[in-house]
Order: C-alpha cells, then structure tokens, then sequence
C-alpha cells in the first residue's frame, strides 16, 4: 500500500495548490469551450454577394464592407465574395451607392481619376472610347435577357480632308442567360442604341455577336439573303396573325386547349412597275388660231403691172390642207383661199389642236397573298355522365359545319383566289394526371439545420454547466481551507466537513508533513485537529 500512495499522481496530489491549479485549467477550458458554442451558433449563414470579379474590384468591395457592419468573408476556394445571408440586398444598395462593382471596367469615372495635366491628346481620346465603350456595355447588361456585354469601337480621327474622312463603326458581343434569346426588335435597339451614341456613326455599320458567334444582326440588309430573312419573316407574322384570329374566335366556344390552328400563306413578293400613256383623237380641244389675208386690186394690177404673161395670169384656185402637227399631242389645220376679178383677195388661216393624252404609272404593292390554306383540328366534345364519369364524343356533322363557316369568315376565305380551310374532328392525347407532391416532411425544413445547430449548443453549454463548471466550483470552494480526503485519521475531520473513511495509515514523517502545511496555512484549524486528537487519546 505504500507503493500505491508514493505513485506519481499521489505525488502531485501532495503539492500544495496542484489541484486548485487544475480545477481553474478545467473550468477555463469549460468556459472556452462554452464561449467557441456561443459564437458558432451565433455566425450567420454566408450567402454569395459577387463572383467573377477581378482582383481589383474585389479588393474595392472589401474595404466598402469592412467599414459597414455587414459581415461578409472571402471563399478560400473560388475568391467570391460572401455576406450575411440576411444582409445580401443591404450589401448590394451600400456597394451601388459606390459604384461598385463597376462592371467589366472604369466608365466615365476613369476621366476623374486619371485627368493627368501631362498627358497626350492621344491618350484622352483612346481614355474616352474606353469610357464610352465600357458605359454602352453598362447599358446593354440592363437588358434582362443580357448577362454581359462588351463593346468596341472603331472611331477614326477627325479630318478636313473629304477624300480621307471615314466612317465610324462598332461591335457588340453580348453573352446572354442560359436559356434565354434576343427577338429581332431587341438586337435592333441595341444596334440604334450604339449608333445613337457615337457621332456620325450609321446603324448599318454595327455588328451584334452572341457568345456562341452567331451573328444577330446582318448590317446592309439589302443582300438577296437579308431580303429573304425579311420576307421569311413577313409571312410568318401573317400566318401567325390568322392562326390567332381562329383560336380567339373558336376558343371560348371549344375551350382554348381543345382547339388547334395553322395557317400557311402563299404570298407574291413580286415587284412590278408599269408606265402607260394613251392618246384620245376624238377629244381635241384648239389651242392656237392664225388668220393671215391679203387685197389686192386687180385692174390696177394688170395696168400698173409689167405687160406679159405674168401680169394677166388668173390667181390659183382656193386650195385647202390639214397637216398634223408634228409636235406631240397636237394638230394643226391650214386653210387658203383665193378670189378673182377687179380685187385680188387671198386668206390663210392655221389652227392647232391639243389631243387629249393620259400618261399612268403603276407600282403593284408586294407581300399579296395568292392562296390561304387553313387547317384546324377540333378535341372530341366531353360528355359528363350521371354518376360523374366523363367521355368523349365526336362532334356532330352540323357542328363541323358551323366551325368551318366561323373558320372562313375569320381569315377572310376567298374562293376565286383558290383558299381552302380544312376541319377534323379527333379526339386529343390526354397526359396522364401528374402525382400529388408531397408536402416537405420536417427534415426537408429549410432552417432545420439552424435550429438544431441552436439546441445541440444550448445543450452543450447546458452540459458544460452543470457536469463540469459547477463540480469544479464545488472543489474550489472545499478545497481551500480542508486536507484532501484521506490525509486526516479516520474521525478526524474538522467540524463542517464530512469525515472521509480511511485510505490506509500515513507514516510519520506525512503526518508531520501535514501537520506542518496545514499549521503554515490555517492555525485555527491546525488547533481544532489537534483539539479532537487529544479527545480521541482519552
């Protein structure tokens, strides 16, 4: 037995304060372990605020953050940037008001932060297409199926010189949402919104790539291609807009899922030009008339006159001509006359006429429709029975009737231009009905986890209370002034303490080593020992 109690941990036992030493060691690491809990139950859950950020920006939102009282952290693993997840909105409206994330680059702030006195005209202008590009970019990622855009511009410089003057033109690469696309009218404002922003710049010379390299808009339209996209287009926004007619028109009758339309248009996108001009020779109206006349007397003529033949020649006879007149859209009419005796008269009279003349020129529209065929199909009727059960019937041949009638009068059937409207009656594929979802169970609880978290602390520090911190206080508080247990005689316990029984006799020299600590320590109860050892000698 001696060897048992001369073991090292009786040895330690002995030293005086070893064991209030490691009740304190115990009760600070119970108050550590205490404290790690607290905090653990008391970090939020992160959420992610940005990704895909650069170096730079990054460094930029986390000097905005740690001055505001979001709590955020930076992923070891990916370097995206998490916040509270309760806090992610707050962080983002403190971050714009910043300017931050600034995007794919500086914009127009890059003017405020880099105006150098020194620097070269060069440099300004290729410093403002690069705020200007990246400010297009901002734009164009407003849109909502845009997930990023890049712009580039190529500006010449400016010139006097007409022969040396070029013109602007620009690119645009847009990276869209999965799943989402561009409609024609988008990529067209995007490309009148790049050429809106740069002076002299046509619509014609903007470019629009997707991710994927395909090319959404075709600058210079005009090509045989463009032309066929356009009319490709056209045709299909007209069968489509009959298609609609027919569904709104036979859908609140049949049910709108009861019912199915197409329409295929024959449209003529022939362009003619005709120029016509007619002449009316009936309908003349006169435009000029000259009257010219001479009198001449004719005695005095023939004595007055040479003698000869000349002189005593009768005048012509009246002579009368019409000639057309050789000026486009008129005639002309010359009449002369001659009388003789003792006066020479003579008359000649020239008439124009104005003919009637119609000049026409006519351009026949294109994008007629040549033919319509139309083709709908009809869901069988459902009948519900007495007992509640529900089946399908055709549709009777009055009533196929009637629908092709409304179906004719809806696209506007036009036989003598060969249309032909077609209505059949089947009965549609019904999907079968889907399973009822369950309703999540409570494992499938979104803040099961945080709960739990919750309890399992409040039960560790419940734990930590109650099966460390309170037996360590209980040995700090007995500890103090009494010898540990079985360092006494049997029966020698001090009054307030509970006699402990036995382990096994010291020997002297303990004894006396006790005594001696316990007389440094507490007198007053050295004496009362002393007191009931010499009570038990009696």
């Amino acid at each position: 037995m001696e060897a048992v109690y001369n073991s090292p941990l009786a040895t330690l036992n002995r030293i005086p304060g070893l064991r209030q030493l490691l009740l304190l060691a115990g009760l600070a690491l119970a108050i550590t372990a205490g404290v790690t809990a607290a905090f653990y139950v008391r970090e939020p859950s992160y959420a992610m605020l940005f990704n895909n950020v650069s170096q730079q920006e990054s460094g930029d939102i986390m000097n905005a953050l740690n001055g505001s009282d979001i709590a955020h952290r930076l992923d070891p693993k990916s370097g995206a940037i998490l916040v509270a997840a309760d806090q992610v909105h707050e962080a983002r409206l403190k971050l714009a008001a910043q300017g931050l994330p600034r995007g794919s680059g500086f914009g127009l702030e890059i003017m405020q932060d880099n105006g150098a006195f020194g620097s070269s005209q060069f440099m300004e202008t290729a410093r403002y297409n690069h705020a200007l590009e990246t400010e297009l970019a901002r734009t164009i990622s407003t849109l909502r199926p845009v997930q990023a855009a890049r712009v580039h511009l190529a500006v010449p410089e400016s010139t006097v010189f007409l022969r040396k003057r070029k013109e602007p033109s620009a690119s645009v690469l847009i990276n869209l949402y999965p799943g989402r696309d561009l409609e024609k009218a988008q990529v067209a404002s995007i490309v009148h919104l790049v050429a809106s922003s740069i002076p002299g710049l046509d619509s014609s010379r903007v470019t629009v790539v997707d991710q994927q390299g395909r090319l959404l808009n075709a600058p210079g339209d005009a090509s045989a291609l463009g032309l066929s996209t356009q009319q490709f287009e056209y045709a299909e926004r007209i069968e489509q807009s009959y298609a609609d007619r027919v569904m709104s028109l036979l859908g609140p009758m049949l049910g709108p899922d009861r019912i199915r339309a197409t329409v295929t248009a024959d449209i003529d996108f022939t362009e003619r030009e005709e120029t016509r001009e007619d002449f009316d020779p009936d309908n003349t109206v006169v435009r000029s008339e000259q009257l010219a006349e001479d009198r001449n007397a004719g005695a005095s003529a023939a004595i007055g006159g040479i003698p000869g033949a000349l002189s005593n020649t009768p005048p012509p006879p009246v002579v009368a001509s019409n000639a057309a007149n050789p000026q486009a859209g008129g005639a002309s009419e010359s009449v002369e006359a001659a009388t003789t005796g003792p006066l020479n008269e003579s008359m000649r009279r020239t008439r124009n006429y104005e003919v009637n003349r119609k000049l026409s020129r006519t351009r026949q529209p294109t994008g007629n429709i040549r033919k319509l065929s139309v083709a709908v199909l009809v869901d069988h009727k459902r009948v519900i029975a007495e007992d509640g059960s529900t089946t399908a019937e055709p549709l009777a041949e009055k009533e196929i009737d009637e629908i092709t009638r409304l179906v004719k009068e809806a696209v506007g059937f036009d036989e003598q231009r060969g249309d032909s409207v077609s209505v059949s009656n089947i009965s549609f594929y019904e999907k079968p009905a889907e399973p009822e979802i369950e309703e999540p169970g409570l494992l499938d609880s979104p803040g099961l986890v945080d709960n739990l978290r919750n309890v399992l602390a409040g039960v560790l520090l419940l734990g930590l209370a109650f099966a460390v911190i309170r037996p360590i206080m209980r040995g700090l508080g007995v500890g103090g002034g009494a010898p540990p247990a079985g360092m006494l005689p049997a029966g020698s316990a001090p009054a307030g303490y509970a006699s402990a029984p036995p382990r096994a006799s010291l020997s002297f020299d303990d004894k006396v080593s006790v005594a001696r600590q316990l007389a440094d320590k507490n007198p007053e109860r050295v004496a009362q020992i002393v007191r009931t050892w010499m009570q038990n000698d009696d």
